[in-house]
């Protein structure tokens, strides 16, 4: 086939010529990178085939996703496709990061492309999140004015924040509006331009980051093929494993939204559950704004707060970059702590 020819396939062109065979040993990587683009390309390429039957309004989304769901040929797997690709992105994206930081994968000069790295965490979030909203069934609708209204909590500027952000001053068919807008090309494009843009950051710093030979060592390297190779098997065996929770875990959706009702419990998607707990404890602009922006800040200062050279880059767990691990690891205890509590109740 063409898309096989080397002379041919782009895809085939963006690997590198060869790789450090360490940096693409499974244990090292688990392959999170890979599977994180391709929950990207699935859950693009399912939403594309969304689009042609969903309808922004508040008065058709609802009926639309249910139309989707139930009328459509094979429309509720491609719904169920989705959902799917967009929560393994959020996880594989997460853990991603997480090893990078277990591995000492951000030294210099791999600063930026943590950075980037981390800027993409964000974006999936609000991209899941904006996706989450364009369901509009009750609890859609009631933790998006949950949500949004945590802006109006900012002093000074908060009302001008919220209202650029639902275009009203209350959440109606200008704010689903423009979800949709942001959920299907703004964040899209951002999205897609900095993930090219990671991947080119790690070819330009020199690729995976590998440990430190020693003098009696050599580094040893394997081909383009067989990277090529691995990813293809790789990317086949999470697509099958996709359809199949597609096919046995379909995707419910609630009773349309309906904004004059009152809301006996509102509950944030699962990606944002801690802060639902926070909000529960304390007052909502620390709970909501500045708690997420003080675990961004420590997570975007990892990098600098590990000054050290050479010594355990590239190794799992490694003694001498024990600030950032334990700083990443209370960060996620903390936050999964939290989440698992407001689940619960």
């Amino acid at each position: 086939m063409k898309f096989w020819r080397k002379e041919k396939s782009l895809i085939y062109a963006l690997h590198p010529a060869k790789i450090p065979a360490s940096g693409a040993r499974l244990s090292y990587t688990f392959g999170l990178g890979g599977i994180a683009v391709f929950a990207t390309l699935v859950t693009l390429l399912t939403g594309l085939a969304l689009t042609f039957y969903y309808v922004p309004t508040p008065d058709a989304a609802h009926a639309s996703v249910v139309f989707i769901n139930d009328v459509v040929t094979f429309g509720a797997v491609i719904r169920a496709l989705h959902y799917w690709g967009a929560q393994l992105m959020v996880i594989a994206v997460t853990l991603h990061l997480a090893r990078i930081v277990f591995t000492g994968g951000y030294r210099p000069p791999r600063e930026l492309n943590w950075l980037i790295g981390l800027g993409l965490l964000v974006v999936t979030l609000i991209w899941n999140f904006t996706g989450f909203v364009l369901r509009w069934d009750d609890g859609a609708y009631w933790a998006l004015l949950v949500g949004t209204n945590l802006f109006r909590e900012i002093p000074v500027w908060g009302e001008t924040l919220y209202r650029a952000l639902v275009g009203d001053t209350q959440i109606g068919a200008a704010a689903l509006l423009r979800f949709y807008g942001w959920h299907i090309f703004g964040l899209t494009l951002i999205g897609v331009f900095g993930i090219i843009y990671h991947l080119w950051r790690l070819r330009k710093d020199g690729g995976i980051s590998r440990p430190v030979l020693k003098e009696s060592e050599t580094r040893v390297f394997i081909s383009r093929d067989e990277l090529f190779s691995r990813e293809f098997i790789a990317a086949a065996l999470v697509a099958a494993a996709l359809v199949l929770l597609s096919v046995i875990a379909p995707i419910p959706i609630g009773p349309a939204a309906n904004p004059d009702a009152g809301v006996a419990a509102v509950r944030a998607p699962w990606i944002f559950l801690w802060v639902q707990d926070l909000l529960r404890v304390i007052p909502p602009l620390w709970a909501g704004i500045v708690a997420p922006l003080v675990v961004l800040v420590a997570l975007a200062l990892i990098p600098f707060i590990d000054r050290r050279g050479g010594n355990g880059r590239a190794v799992w767990f490694a003694r001498e970059r024990w600030k950032p691990q334990v700083l990443l690891a209370v960060i996620a205890v903390v936050l999964i702590a939290l989440s698992v509590r407001e689940a619960l109740r």
